[in-house]
């Protein structure tokens, strides 16, 4: 009859027991062995004679070390050590459990077989899926920092010893993935230590933890010359751990932490389990997420490791949201990881409708070098945001004062919200812009005094004669602005001469409605006014060619300026906004046109920052002769000739009086004759003919 488990380990115990391991290789105890390994599915007689020493104790509940066993078999400690491997065998199958386990010493490391081993053998069934079976684990990477940690914390562990235990434990659990990635990595078996102790200070607070510097280096060496070279390479950042990226020094340089690259490798497929997660976000909340977190107390700038840490956490948050494709666009664009955080840090002021301080944002976001160098190079305009117009600065007004804004340009708008950029882009009012290719071609008709003077302006405003006037003029050490003023009566072609010009020219018209910057709240004027110059300034460094600022009937603001010592508030804002205007004329980079009736009230200082000064008289009688053959193509040249000595309008009233004609033409079907021409000049002029009210002396 074929024996059972437990009769076949009573057998082997009874002639191995206080053997001294004699004889094992008499034919009897050989073939006690061979069916106990059979029966149990072990992998060898080694295996059956441990696993017997083990279960003997084990059933009278009794955890056993290799003295343990040793005495188990009436033996030395020497001779039980070549059964190791099969312990360990055991071990790795589940067949046994091992607790202390932290202890270095395999001698000092306890065994026991499994309950539910001894209940499979008790109940004589085959032992199957035993790990699945099992509370107990693999020993993982969180064991092997757990193991060396303990060693560490160790008062009687000498440094010697402590590596001579960490190599001696990276060999015997060489197949877990972290051992083989940081040994490949790392050749210096002492920065591998500390990396165990770092990762086990991590994971020990859950993701949270960090190591201090000095006790750290305390505990593992007690050697001072050994800690003070490991702390001044720590420092210094020619550590081997440094070097490989794995760790960090941060609050002030007192702490060690893992990096990125540091957690990735100690946790592999764990990493999402720790820290912060970013997968899953939308293009508004990871905008958000990266600000956050260059705003957080994670984000050390006096870090010397911080752009490359910085570099790290982008691309892991770029990584973690693959689906995203504007940041795969953003990416392609701007290869730098930090100008992508300063572009999303825009992006997320977008969102709040508002710009950021870009001082501010730079001193948060680079060491001091660093940050001077970008602040060069954008008020130089020289940043790659800025030539690649994703971004731009403006001055912006707050309660504390003006300071320099950063915000994104409408072709950053779409670059990152992409769908949705209709949502942020800068909409110009179709009444503040005209476009050049919608202003329609009108003759206009001056004396030739005048036209020489509109001509002069006219070739300068084309574009390749404008650009080598502007560089003279800046090569000159002058204002390259280019500042016009057209004055004279009413109606006399100025508003129209700039729209022409502009056609001309291919330059679209900026309107400025000057009655809306003028405000009823204090203060607010003189940020309408700002606002102005700073959306054109945008619009000349989107447009391929210089837009025109037109300011048409600037009599209200050109005027000159209010003594204040009456203490009027609307004198004083009227006087503010001037000197906006001229310190505006004095840096203008591009095209300023005002019109005005009232040339008699232009202040000095207005009149001196105006290239262009150009006087609108009220047309001759030849000049208005022209005019009324140009707009009523039924009129003889005597007919006009009359109109022209009779009647003293301007161009705008005769404009006036062709439109009434062309309201009766339409009305009563054909063409008026000249009597009603006549009747209407008559009626044109307000106050003209009237009959006296009151009585005469």
């Amino acid at each position: 009859m074929e024996k059972t488990s437990i009769q076949l380990i009573k057998a082997v115990a009874t002639k191995l027991r206080d053997s001294k391991l004699k004889g094992l290789g008499s034919k009897m105890i050989t073939s006690c062995l061979e069916e106990l390994q059979h029966s149990l599915d072990l992998e060898n007689r080694a295996e059956a004679l441990i696993f017997t020493a083990l279960f003997d104790r084990s059933c009278s509940g009794r955890w056993s070390d290799l003295d343990d066993i040793a005495s188990y078999f009436g033996c030395s400690q020497l001779e039980i050590m070549e059964y190791v491997y099969s312990l360990k065998s055991l071990l790795k199958r589940g067949m046994v459990v091992q607790s202390r386990s932290r202890e270095c010493q395999l001698a000092h490391q306890n065994f026991m077989v499994s309950n539910y081993v001894i209940e499979c053998i008790l109940e004589n069934r085959k032992l199957e899926s035993r790990k699945a079976q099992l509370l107990e684990k693999e020993f993982d990477q969180y064991d092997f920092c757990k193991s060396v940690d303990s060693q560490i914390q160790d008062s009687d562990m000498t440094a010697e010893s402590l590596l001579q235990y960490v190599e001696s434990l990276e060999h015997e659990q060489a197949e877990i993935r972290m051992v083989k990635e940081v040994t490949a990595l790392v050749p210096q078996l002492s920065a591998r230590a500390l990396f165990y102790e770092v990762c086990y200070d991590f994971f020990e607070r859950d993701g949270e933890g960090r190591s201090d510097l000095n006790s750290t280096l305390r505990d593992m060496y007690e050697a001072y010359g050994v800690r003070f070279r490991e702390r001044k390479a720590l420092l210094d950042g020619t550590h081997p751990l440094i070097q490989t990226n794995l760790v960090e020094l941060t609050g002030d340089k007192e702490y060690i932490v893992l990096t990125v690259s540091g957690r990735k490798l100690f946790l592999g497929a764990d990493f999402e389990a720790f820290g912060k997660q970013y997968s899953g976000l939308d293009r508004y909340s990871f905008a958000r997420e990266v600000t956050d977190y260059i705003h957080s107390s994670d984000y050390d700038v006096k870090n010397s490791a911080v752009m490359k840490r910085l570099a790290e956490k982008i691309r892991l948050m770029e990584e973690s949201n693959r689906e995203l494709t504007c940041l795969s666009k953003v990416r392609e664009l701007i290869p730098e990881e930090d100008f992508r955080a300063l572009f999303y840090i825009a992006c997320n002021a977008c969102l709040n409708g508002s710009g950021v301080s870009l001082s501010g944002e730079l001193c948060t976001l680079y060491p001091i070098k660093e940050r001077q160098t970008n602040l060069k190079s954008f008020k130089e305009r020289t940043h790659k945001l800025q030539q690649l117009d994703l971004v731009e600065v403006f001055n912006k007004s707050s309660l504390w004062g003006e300071y320099t804004a950063l915000q994104l340009t409408n072709k950053g708008k779409e670059l990152y919200f992409e769908e949705d950029a209709e949502l942020f882009v800068e909409k110009i009012d179709p009444k503040e812009l005209i476009p050049a290719s919608g202003i329609k071609e009108k003759n206009l008709f001056f004396s030739e005094a005048e036209q020489v003077q509109l001509s002069l302006v006219e070739n300068a405003l084309q574009e390749a004669n404008y650009q080598s006037l502007v560089s003279r003029l800046e090569a000159k050490g002058l204002s390259k602005g280019i500042a016009i003023l057209l004055y004279g009566a009413p109606g006399t072609g100025k508003t129209e001469s700039v729209l022409q010009w502009a056609r001309k020219s291919g330059r679209d018209v900026i309107h400025v409605d000057i009655s809306s910057a003028k405000s009823m709240w204090y203060g607010e004027s003189e940020k309408i006014v700002k606002g102005i110059f700073e959306r054109y300034k945008r619009l000349c460094r989107r447009s391929p060619l210089k837009p025109i600022l037109l300011f048409n009937e600037a009599d209200a603001i050109f005027s000159k300026r209010r003594n204040i010592a009456n203490g009027r508030s609307t004198d004083q804002t009227e006087n503010t906004i001037q000197n906006i205007i001229l310190e505006e004329m004095e840096t203008l980079d591009g095209i300023l046109i005002a019109t005005t009736n009232l040339a008699d009230n232009l202040d000095k200082a207005f009149e001196r920052r105006f290239l262009f000064k150009i006087c609108f008289a009220k047309p001759s009688a030849e000049t208005k002769c022209r005019i009324w053959l140009d707009k009523l193509s039924g009129l003889s040249e005597a007919e006009a000739g009359t109109l022209a000595a009779k009647f003293d309008f301007s161009g705008g009233e005769i404009d006036n009086i062709v439109r009434k004609l062309t309201l009766m033409e339409v009305i009563e079907g054909q063409v008026p004759p000249f009597a009603s021409i006549l009747q209407l000049c008559e009626e044109e002029k307000i106050g003209r003919q009237h009959t006296p009210i009151g009585f005469k002396r």
